[in-house]
């Protein structure tokens, strides 16, 4: 945890010297702007296939996506009550560039939601994939920064996104019909 406190001070520390960069700080850190990009990406996948094959991948991967994200936010849930911790803002005079959330610090909420939305788009898309995770880079450092999270926090929310699509990918085939059903109310919706 030392390692962990001591990163957590040289990130944050960057906080309240300029202006500019706490602006910055807070909008990347904000709970709308990067995970409405993420969400952005997954549409863009939806929509993306040139040929019925490649579009149906995709859309299934887009529904393997959105069932890794409700996998996490369950984990997450149960992980938060069972190792409540403190933010850092709460135990430390830090430099704060956002309000005071009051659930568990660790894992993180927004890198489980973003990091599940990046890993789940590169399962069809290096490019955007990359885009993906550079995104959710982005909010984790800038939560750091922000003095809301511990860099363990990130670390833990990756890796709880991660696995939940991993664990989804692997088991994918018994989302055949959940798949199925969503595409045909896709495509009576003109959106498939």
């Amino acid at each position: 945890m030392d390692l962990d406190w001591a990163l957590f001070r040289a990130l944050n520390g960057l906080a309240g010297r300029w202006a500019l960069v706490d602006r910055v700080v807070q909008f990347l850190m904000n709970d709308y702007a990067l995970t409405t990009a993420l969400s952005a990406l997954l549409v863009a996948l939806w929509f993306r296939g040139r040929t019925r094959k490649e579009r149906e991948a995709d859309q299934a991967a887009v529904v393997h996506t959105l069932v890794a994200l409700i996998l996490a936010s369950a984990a997450l849930k149960g992980l938060n009550l069972l190792f409540f911790r403190l933010r850092p803002f709460t135990v430390h005079d830090v430099n704060l560039l956002f309000y005071h959330p009051s659930d568990s610090s660790l894992p993180s909420n927004a890198a489980t939601v973003s990091f599940v939305f990046a890993i789940g788009v590169l399962q069809r898309s290096r490019t955007m994939g990359l885009v993906g995770i550079a995104l959710a880079l982005l909010l984790g450092l800038s939560r750091v920064v922000g003095g809301v999270h511990y860099p363990l926090d990130i670390v833990a929310g990756a890796v709880l996104g991660a696995g939940a699509v991993l664990l989804v990918r692997r088991y994918r085939r018994g989302l055949d019909p959940l798949v199925r059903g969503v595409r045909h109310l896709a495509c009576l919706l003109l959106l498939a």
